[in-house]
């Protein structure tokens, strides 16, 4: 019967099932435990940098630094979240959940590919998962959130009552995570900075409009991070059903069913209705007295690129000899263009 990796049958895994298992076999108290066979090259290679690292001083710490710089670097990230640094942690795994290269993360982050390659393997296992939503929100997502929850404080009357984070760890733990899981890679440099990526000031008249976009676009943000966490309670629970039933209204609405549209589709809609559309008699009366009306009556018919052009204003050469063209006769007698000779 064929051995089954643990990670591929086990519900209750965590992202950080290898780093775990390092340290089962390292904090053993007579002596640090074997690698078996069943261990990848990533949990063999993490014990034995951990047991270097805690036996090293600062100096061989500096040469581990420069000598095994992946996992070197993957521990003190992880390390961090106990540290006063813990948002480059959160900024990795949201990189990793919005579905971000290892190679994206890394610049980011100024560090190496390598760096974010050891850290995923040991302390965030979950690229190779992404696609198992339930276990996503199981194993890491609802965890944020319970740190999240955990932010509270006591009023005068002793009672514990939750405080929503002014900005940063918590959200960038809980909400980056939700918010790059659920809206990939678009989404990812907004929730971690505030900032549309490529959304630059292109003339000095340009920077009140930037200024408003960045206004907007910050309490959108905020808004969304605090919807996911405020408390409902008999204090605010009829505004939120006032709220919902206003959005029911927008949404069906005919100014939120235009802007549902993307921009090639308004700019299709935009073009169609600048075009007089016509048939039969109808066309005549429209463009009679026109140029384009009386090219339409001639035997030779306008490009489509000439008669914009024409219908534009302007005459393209290559029509000057138009209005001696005429249509061939034809030679049967029962035709509705029949040659009077053919008799």
């Amino acid at each position: 019967m064929p051995v089954v990796d643990q990670a591929d049958c086990n519900p209750f895994l965590r992202p950080e099932w290898r780093y775990e298992r390092v340290l089962q076999m390292i904090d053993r108290p007579e002596a640090p435990g074997r690698c078996t066979r069943y261990d990848d090259k990533w949990v063999k290679g993490m014990r034995s940098f951990l047991l270097r690292y805690r036996k090293a001083d600062d100096y061989r710490r500096e040469i581990l630094s420069r000598q095994e710089h992946g996992p070197f670097w993957a521990w003190m990230i992880h390390d961090s979240l106990a540290g006063t640094e813990p948002e480059v942690k959160f900024m990795v795994e949201a990189g990793v959940l919005a579905g971000e290269k290892p190679e994206v993360i890394a610049e980011s982050q100024n560090t190496l590919p390598e760096c974010v390659e050891w850290y995923e393997k040991v302390f965030f296992d979950a690229r190779p998962r992404l696609h198992k939503h339930n276990w996503i929100t199981k194993a890491i997502l609802l965890p944020s959130s319970d740190r999240l929850s955990e932010d509270v404080e006591k009023d005068e009357e002793g009672t514990r009552r939750f405080v929503t984070p002014p900005v940063i760890r918590a959200h960038l733990d809980f909400t980056a995570k939700f918010f790059c899981f659920f809206g990939g890679k678009i989404p990812y440099e907004l929730m971690i900075s505030g900032f549309k990526m490529g959304y630059q000031v292109r003339a000095v008249d340009d920077i009140g409009d930037w200024l408003d976009e960045i206004f907007m676009t910050g309490a959108r943000r905020r808004s969304a991070q605090s919807v996911q966490v405020f408390e409902v309670n008999k204090y605010n629970v009829m505004d939120l059903f006032a709220i919902h039933t206003r959005c029911i209204e927008i949404a069906k609405s005919a100014e939120s069913q235009d802007e549902k549209r993307t921009t090639i589709e308004r700019h299709i809609n935009s073009m169609l209705g600048e075009i007089p559309w016509t048939v039969g008699a109808e066309s005549k009366q429209l463009f009679e007295g026109t140029t384009v009306g009386e090219f339409d009556e001639m035997s030779a018919e306008l490009r489509d690129d000439e008669l914009l052009l024409v219908a534009a204003g302007e005459k393209p050469n290559i029509v000057d000899d138009l209005p001696d063209l005429e249509m061939p006769l034809s030679t049967a007698k029962e035709g509705d263009n029949a040659d009077p000779k053919s008799d």
